[in-house]
């Protein structure tokens, strides 16, 4: 009987003590929802500022590469073909010009022109009888050779035998005129045989669809070589610079 006295008397004091606990959490929790306000601008600003920082995560990409990585490689050009000039009348490669000089006449002309051939290829006078005694030394035409320099890069030439032409130079009082046709690459005598021709006219080149890049080789080359014959040509004939001793 006393001991069902004393346990009763110990319930209810604990009941007498626990109401202000559970009082006290109430109100804490009270006290914490006044204390951060949900709907106050700090709240909002901060929020914003979360989000603003992860709206772009469903776009990252953690295997994307750089930026210098994605830009666009330079597209790759077209190989274009050298342009020879191209007479569509006769259909043949043709280098000619009228050079007017209207103080030369054309004796001196063919003079300074047979000089020079002379020196250049190695010619006798037998050989501009022609031109002298049917022509009157007013033009020379004849088949000419030079050695064909293969360049292929910046310090490699290859020697791929002869560059055959024709040439005609004509002559006027006050101008003449030069003609450079008929091209045609005569081969080494070692490499001419039943597989390779003994030559090839340079039309055929141009023309050629397989072995693009080589051809070019060649027709790059040639142009080359006829370009500083004709430098060379208008060097010689050009009039000579006379100083008159008295005027100074």
């Amino acid at each position: 009987m006393n001991i069902k006295i004393v346990t009763m008397l110990g319930l209810g004091a604990l009941l007498l003590t626990s109401t202000p606990l559970f009082a006290q959490s109430e109100d804490d929790a009270n006290g914490y929802d006044n204390y951060y306000d949900y709907n106050s601008p700090d709240s909002n600003a901060a929020g914003s500022e979360y989000d603003e920082g992860y709206d772009n995560y469903d776009n990252y990409d953690p295997y994307a590469s750089s930026a210098d990585e994605q830009k666009k490689k330079p597209e790759k050009k077209p190989y274009v073909r050298i342009e020879m000039p191209y007479d569509t009348i006769t259909e043949l490669i043709t280098y000619t010009e009228v050079v007017v000089q209207d103080e030369s006449y054309y004796d001196s002309l063919y003079w300074r022109a047979k000089r020079f051939l002379i020196g250049a290829f190695s010619l006798k006078d037998k050989d501009f009888k022609e031109a002298e005694e049917k022509n009157n030394m007013e033009k020379i035409i004849m088949t000419l050779q030079l050695p064909y320099e293969l360049k292929k890069n910046k310090y490699v030439t290859e020697n791929v035998g002869k560059l055959e032409f024709k040439l005609a130079l004509r002559f006027k009082d006050g101008k003449y005129k030069y003609d450079i046709d008929h091209l045609k690459h005569n081969m080494p005598e070692a490499a001419a045989g039943r597989s390779q021709p003994e030559y090839v006219y340079l039309e055929y080149y141009m023309r050629a669809e397989r072995n693009i890049i080589y051809h070019d080789q060649l027709l790059r080359s040639a142009n080359r070589i006829l370009n500083k014959l004709i430098q060379d040509i208008k060097k010689a004939l050009k009039e000579p610079v006379i100083i008159d001793e008295d005027d100074w």
